[in-house]
């Protein structure tokens, strides 16, 4: 019974969250209906300013050059002609008395020009400083105290006129925003004024007549009927755009959805038995599983801690083998012996920092080759040079991880030649660079470039062909690696280029 309850619970759930996105869908879809339109309005609306910007400048000039007012009165008619959005071009005198007025509807030049010194277009334009543009609301334009018929919805922008810094009238263009009303057919769209007036309706509004609509109703869920959107240009030039959501369409949509889940709901109301039958085996099976599975990361826990503590004591151990190297080396009188006992001492140090860093690291089967190389010829540098000797290190590595099969011969390898270039490379030398730099070739293969800078190599030395235990030691290592290795006599001092694979390690 809870089960169904849930059940029934949650298909209605279902349809309440169904409803409330399909109407915030209908509703972003609609709003940006408006968005869109108010960024058609502005971009007019900038363009407008421009324009008459533009007038302003050509009658100005024309005025200083004492250009003909016919002339002047060809360009303006050739702008109209140009924009369909403008229906009248003029320039006012400070008297308020009409010097040119052009008209789009037939591009001709007025014959009889109007007094407009009363007009508040004209008045607030004159008060204006230099460059700026008054801007109407929108209204119908008025002719001789009369509506003009067919209406035709007007903003008008007006701009004063200065020559030498003087005022001499005003120049303005007449926006027919028909056009932009037009792009709302077929659409729910209402266009109020700044005074509530109905200059578009999508709707049964009564055009050019206060709006009746209350904006702020809604429906029984508390959802909107109308959204609106106010517009508002330079905080002076305010207009509202609203729009109704598609009712039906969204009654329609909510009435299927509602079918359908309650077929699904009674569905599931008659086969809940069963499934919860099933479900109960799943999660006894998945208990068995969880347990299992917590039993396998503790023995892998276990099996990870006993690594660590196995190469941590192997760490140790090379360690101690070290300090016994040494202590014996104290005994010994021949230079030449307690250089060997002490080569010695590198080499098990090499494998120690492995060790070291696999216990320190959260993967225990590999270790970042990079640091390593570094960490090694670092620890060389200073053991055999001291930290007076300016001998410079530079590693180069593209975030390479290798096994301990691989890493121990490896690095015993580049202890080697590390070795040889502090030992021989800068025997009498105090400043240098050892360079260590690793590829990534197509696994699992690698490419090694390692070398210095110092005296290189003697010429009465055969590097194939050496009873030198260092070089031997080179040749079975990069055997023991699967790789060949060439000494690189383009460049001063020693360099190796070495590749090899990584081996397969046998857990």
């Amino acid at each position: 019974m809870i089960t169904c309850v849930i059940i029934w619970n949650l298909s209605v759930q279902r349809i309440k969250l169904y409803h409330k996105n399909i109407t915030l869908v209908e509703e972003i879809t609609e709003k940006n209906k408006l968005k869109d339109a108010e960024t058609r309005l502005l971009e007019l609306y900038t363009i407008s300013k421009k324009n008459v910007v533009f007038l302003r400048d050509l009658i100005e000039l024309d005025l200083k050059t004492g250009i003909p007012l016919a002339i002047t009165h060809k360009k303006l008619a050739y702008f109209l002609n140009a924009d369909p959005n403008y229906f009248q071009a003029r320039y006012i005198d400070l008297r308020g008395m009409e010097v040119i007025r052009v008209e789009n509807k037939d591009s001709t030049v007025a014959k009889t020009y109007q007094y407009k010194g009363d007009r508040n277009y004209f008045i607030k334009t004159l008060h204006l400083n230099k460059g700026d543009v008054f801007v109407s609301n929108m209204d119908l334009n008025i002719e001789h105290d009369k509506v003009e018929v067919p209406h035709r919805p007007t903003v008008r922008f007006f701009t004063p006129i200065y020559i030498d810094n003087v005022l001499q009238g005003v120049v303005g263009l007449n926006l027919n925003a028909k056009n932009w009303l037009d792009s709302f057919k077929g659409q729910k769209t209402t266009f109020l004024n700044s005074k509530n007036e109905v200059f578009y309706s999508g709707g049964d509004e009564k055009l050019y007549a206060p709006s009746k609509t209350d904006l702020t109703k809604k429906d029984r869920f508390g959802n909107a009927h109308y959204y609106q959107r106010k517009i508002s240009l330079e905080g002076n030039q305010n207009w509202t755009l609203f729009t109704e959501p598609n009712i039906v369409s969204i009654q329609n949509q909510l009435t299927e959805y509602k079918t359908s889940t309650y077929s699904t709901a009674v569905i599931l109301t008659i086969g809940v038995m069963l499934f919860l039958s099933i479900i109960y085996s799943l999660y006894k099976k998945n208990q068995y599983i969880n347990s299992l599975n917590k039993t396998i990361r503790d023995r892998l826990n276990e099996r990870n801690t006993l690594l660590k503590e196995i190469h941590h004591r192997v760490k140790n151990n090379l360690q101690v083998i070290t300090s016994l190297l040494s202590l014996q080396s104290s005994f010994i009188k021949d230079d030449k012996i307690k250089g060997l006992f002490r080569y010695s001492q590198y080499r098990i140090n090499s494998m120690a920092i492995i060790h070291e860093m696999l216990y320190k690291s959260k993967d225990l089967s590999k270790i970042n080759y990079g640091d390593y190389a570094r960490r090694l010829a670092s620890t060389l540098i200073s053991s055999m040079k001291g930290t007076n000797k300016k001998i410079d290190l530079k590693v180069e590595a593209d975030e390479i991880h290798l096994n301990l099969d691989t890493s121990v011969p490896l690095g015993l390898m580049v202890n080697e030649i590390i070795t040889n270039s502090l030992k021989y490379g800068f025997k009498n030398i105090d400043e240098g660079l050892i360079t260590v730099k690793f590829e990534k070739l197509q696994y699992p293969n690698f490419l090694m470039y390692i070398g210095d800078n110092g005296s290189g190599f003697s010429d009465e030395i055969d590097f194939r062909n050496t009873k030198s235990l260092g070089l031997k030691l080179i040749h079975m290592l990069t055997l023991q690696l699967k790789g060949n290795i060439e000494k690189d006599n383009t460049e001063s001092g020693t360099h190796y280029i070495l590749t090899f694979q990584e081996i397969e390690q046998i857990s």
